[in-house]
């Protein structure tokens, strides 16, 4: 019997990053979950434009959860686990997407403003585990969220500039399923944010299988 692949689940975390990432940015406080280089961004233009302390903490949250939830995957990931390893760290995730979930539809229901900040901070911690653990399962030219540099690899290494650029539907594939589950995201916000992070989580759970049984090319190192 053939062993499966940790791959598909990585395509999986690059959907779930992009439908995520479209949910927060377009009904959660124009703000991401996953690409720090935005939030990074955002705060530097309000302070340059003197925005005011008052815009400081919607860009700080994400990027302090985002921080905190690297380093608690770090140390999860350095504890020593019975029947799966470093993998355990994947489950987290799926169970804080979750909870964003739940607060998603509480928050549709009763129509309050204040818990889309809290459902950022747990997004962005969510996505700080996820990226700390991907990082201990790389597949080659598999991205979920740095798509400069998927770009950059794809176009760099074209067969025009000498090179055979043997890995390129892995990058393309990257490319096409981040701007594809963006756009889905952002065409499911008209039902609110409920509707496109219960899309993230379906993918989740369909990804855990691999992420938690799939050979990585790190197995073999």
């Amino acid at each position: 019997m053939e062993e499966r692949s940790i791959t598909p689940g990585i395509f999986l975390l690059t959907a779930v990053c992009g439908v995520i990432d479209a949910t927060c940015f377009l009904a959660l406080g124009g703000v991401f979950a996953e690409i720090m280089t935005g939030n990074l961004m955002f705060l530097a233009f309000a302070l340059g434009q003197g925005q005011g302390i008052e815009a400081v903490p919607y860009f700080l949250v994400p990027l302090v959860s985002f921080s905190l939830g690297a380093v608690c995957c770090g140390y999860l990931l350095r504890t020593p686990r019975r029947g799966g390893g470093r993998r355990h760290a994947f489950l987290p995730v799926a169970v804080l997407v979750a909870v964003a979930v739940v607060l998603a539809v509480i928050w549709q229901l009763q129509t309050r403003s204040t818990e889309g900040m809290v459902i950022v901070g747990i997004l962005a911690l969510a996505m700080g585990m996820q990226n700390a653990a991907v990082l201990y399962h790389p597949v080659p030219d598999v991205a979920t969220n740095v798509m400069t540099l998927t770009l950059v690899r794809l176009l760099s290494n074209w067969s025009l500039v000498g090179e055979d650029n043997a890995r390129w539907h892995f990058r393309v594939g990257s490319l096409t399923i981040f701007f594809v589950s963006a756009a889905v995201g952002a065409a499911l916000v008209r039902f609110g944010p409920a509707a496109g992070l219960g899309l993230a989580l379906i993918l989740y759970l369909v990804a855990l299988p691999f992420l938690l049984k799939g050979r990585s090319p790190a197995d073999a190192t």
